[in-house]
């Protein structure tokens, strides 16, 4: 109170309009202070709508007193007391606990003290380490004035010379850079860069005031301070030395902000020194093809403005060029709920106990070891109890990384479930036991000389055109060919910085296209004929040669082609990828079938099977006959792969009853899997005898019914959006082509 220098009202506020422009008597000092009108600052709904301004003390006071022309008066000190002023004379040297049940006394005693209410909510800042309050107060502190700087980094966006990813963080970058106030880069701390100001205090011969100078040390301070000197004042001191001239020269104590020490990165990370110890800038062309100092800079939104603004502001300045062309921001990482990770909710996930496991009491000793208060020690503790009750397993640190790369396709945040990193384990967990399975039986493979050479060359390009594709199966051709989809989505997805479409394909060409399928298949040719059919060249293993031992398989390149298929000029027949897909689907049916009904397969009495593979014809009889081409050629392999034994296979025209098909008898149920609209997998069900077996079909029907309702109202809805005149104008030939 003793810092008010005016009161501040609302203009829309009708109980004081006609009290703006005139004076107060300030109670305690005895002056009039002005009331004025601001409405950026005072709420007419707020308190009494009255907000009294005390600008050394408070941020917004401050602003509201720069609008307004106001005084500001400084109250107390570092040491939190009043201070010495002539207005204070009887508050000097109390602490402002003091001074505040003093001034209550005063106010009491002059009958201008009406009593105390509870208070509005304020924020009161409070200090994390001593609890103590933090009153806000005036010091010199330095400032880099941005306005220019601001408008420079943020045209670099507009105009495409520096890209942000994801772009909606564009229009943020935008609204913070336009609206950029000066940036207070001092801070009282006891690290950092210590800011390169320095005090020149001047003998008593000359009468000038105290002089601050930018230098690399206390020598350049003072030969840049000789320098303002006016002639007159050098001929006055020419019989003095530079010593007595300059008394003192004293470096500034505070540091550097360090987001502004931060800032200076690309400046001193790509500079390339010389011999003779002088440097230079090597600017660099991004994939955009725009010329910065690096490619890309890879960060958390977080720290959008922060850092990254602050680094593009400083390094254009400086250098004359963006410090990127390309600034990809990554999602926060918070907890499985979306909450923000912190010690007082007892939910960090330290990275390392995911990848080395950790007891719970392990996480509890960590808590322990934070600055937290009784209270919230006493409530993380019981969250993290909650959350963590075994503690966490060892994952690994490839399944933390996948598991994050996965994540990423979430929008503004990674909600980190430990179920996904455990999900991505077992993935690396199939990984490297299909690497050990080809090791392990490569010596079994039938290899050329010329293959053995480029796999020992590490050739793999050359691998490729030796292959021997006359002898390939069905199989064999189908994976390769997926390999080649797969590799495409994955280049295509890199250069987008898609990283979760990357893994994803990577992912599912693993543990779908090579484990679940290709090497099911093989295992039957390596551990015993099968027809005589001989599969050719799997995989081998990476060549080490010319490789360092050292060297980590992130350093490694990936293995590209020079055409775009792997093939070459022998692209495999569509219908051959789709004919293995087929048979795989067929061999998933009978397994599915099979799990679900695993004691009421009706077998024949002949030690038949009970599953048929009937392929139908929808009035394409071509179309069927290939399908089923395909199924009996591939009959051996079904069977062996769904260790079933007797399948039957027939074409079904679409009148011929399910029941027919399948052999099934009066007394038998049929049950059956859908693999393709023209291909279908019976299984004959033995009569139930229990009680309640009607009741049970009528549940089931129902269901049945009801799935039946929900596909049919979905296929409707499909077909008016592909017969819409939109659609066809606007979807892509691929998106037609898929939704047929």
């Amino acid at each position: 109170m003793l810092g008010d220098v005016a009161l501040a009202v609302n203009s829309a506020d009708t109980r004081y309009k006609a009290l703006i422009g005139r004076m107060a008597m300030h109670p305690l000092l005895k002056k009039d202070i002005p009331i004025i009108c601001d409405d950026a600052l005072v709420d007419p709904a707020f308190g009494t709508g009255v907000v009294k301004i005390t600008p050394a003390h408070d941020a917004n006071d401050y602003v509201c007193a720069q609008r307004n022309g106001l005084s500001t008066v400084q109250v107390f000190g570092k040491d939190g007391k009043i201070v010495n002023t002539l207005d204070f004379t009887e508050f000097v040297g109390k602490s402002r606990w003091e001074a505040r049940q003093l001034v209550i006394k005063h106010l009491t005693a002059v009958c201008a003290y009406l009593g105390k209410r509870d208070a509005e909510e304020s924020v009161v800042s409070i200090c994390s380490r001593s609890g103590d309050v933090i009153e806000p107060m005036l010091v010199p502190q330095w400032y880099v004035r941005c306005g220019e700087l601001g408008r420079h980094a943020d045209n670099l966006v507009s105009s495409g010379d520096v890209d942000i990813i994801p772009t909606r963080q564009k229009v943020i970058w935008h609204n913070w850079l336009a609206g950029i106030t000066d940036w207070c880069v001092s801070r009282q701390l006891w690290w950092g860069h210590r800011i390169p100001m320095y005090q020149i205090r001047w003998s008593s011969t000359l009468d000038r005031p105290v002089l601050w100078v930018a230098a690399e040390s206390e020598h350049q301070a003072r030969e840049k301070a000789l320098k303002v000197l006016s002639a007159a004042e050098r001929d006055a001191v020419a019989s003095m030395g530079e010593e007595d001239t300059v008394c003192t020269v004293t470096q500034d104590k505070d540091v550097l902000d360090t987001w502004f020490s931060a800032g200076l990165l690309p400046l001193t990370t790509f500079n390339d020194p010389n011999a003779d110890g002088s440097g230079a800038l090597a600017p660099h062309t991004g994939s955009n093809g725009k010329t910065a100092l690096s490619a890309i800079l890879e960060t958390g939104q977080d720290i959008l403005f922060f850092w990254v603004a602050r680094m593009t502001m400083l390094c254009t300045y400086f250098a004359k060029i963006p410090p990127f062309s390309t600034v990809l921001l990554h999602q926060m990482v918070r907890d499985a709920q979306g909450r923000k990770m912190s010690k007082s909710l007892g939910n960090i996930i330290d990275p390392m106990d995911i990848i080395d496991g950790a007891e719970l009491s392990k996480l509890e000793d960590t808590l322990k070891r934070g600055h937290l208060s009784k209270e919230e020690l006493k409530n993380s503790t019981k969250e993290l109890r909650r959350l963590y009750p075994q503690g966490f397993q060892r994952f690994g640190a490839d399944a933390l990384r996948f598991a994050l790369i996965m994540c990423t396709q979430q929008t503004q945040q990674i909600n980190l479930s430990l179920d996904n990193v455990k999900a991505s384990s077992h993935f690396c967990n199939k990984l490297w036991n299909a690497f050990r399975f080809v090791h392990m039986h490569a010596g079994k493979l039938e290899m050329s000389s010329e293959s053995r050479i480029a796999v020992k060359n590490g050739q793999y390009e050359a691998w490729m055109d030796v292959l021997d594709r006359a002898h390939m199966t069905v199989f064999d051709r189908a994976l390769l060919s997926r390999l080649d989809v797969m590799m495409k989505v994955y280049k295509r997805a890199m250069e987008t910085h898609r990283f979760a479409v990357a893994a994803e394909a990577v992912r599912d060409f693993v543990q779908r296209d090579l484990c679940d399928r290709y090497i099911e298949v093989c295992k039957p040719a390596l551990f015993g004929s099968m027809e005589g059919r001989k599969f050719q060249e799997l995989w081998q293993r990476h060549a080490r040669d010319g490789a360092k031992d050292d060297m980590s398989v992130m350093q490694s390149g990936w293995q590209t082609q020079n055409s775009t298929c792997l093939f070459a000029n022998d692209t495999p027949a569509e219908d051959e990828t789709e004919a293995s897909i087929l048979v795989f689907g067929v061999i998933s049916g009978i397994r599915s079938l099979k799990q679900q009904n695993p004691e009421r397969l009706a077998v024949p009495a002949d030690g038949g099977s009970a599953f048929t593979v009937a392929v139908m014809s929808l009035g394409d009889v071509n179309e069927q006959q290939q399908m089923l081409q395909v199924v009996v050629s591939h009959k051996e392999c079904i069977q062996r792969m769904s260790r079933e034994q007797g399948v039957c296979i027939h074409a079904l025209d679409r009148n011929e009853e399910a029941s027919k098909a399948a052999g099934a008898g009066p007394a038998d149920g049929v049950t059956s899997v859908v693999v393709s609209p023209h291909v279908h997998v019976f299984a004959r069900l033995a009569d139930r005898q229990d009680d309640d077996v009607p009741e049970q079909n009528a549940e089931c029907a129902s269901a049945l019914a009801t799935t039946a309702a929900k596909l049919e109202a979905e296929i409707a809805k499909l077909r008016r959006m592909v017969a819409s005149d939109g659609y066809q104008k606007k979807a892509p030939a691929a998106v037609k082509e898929s939704d047929r």
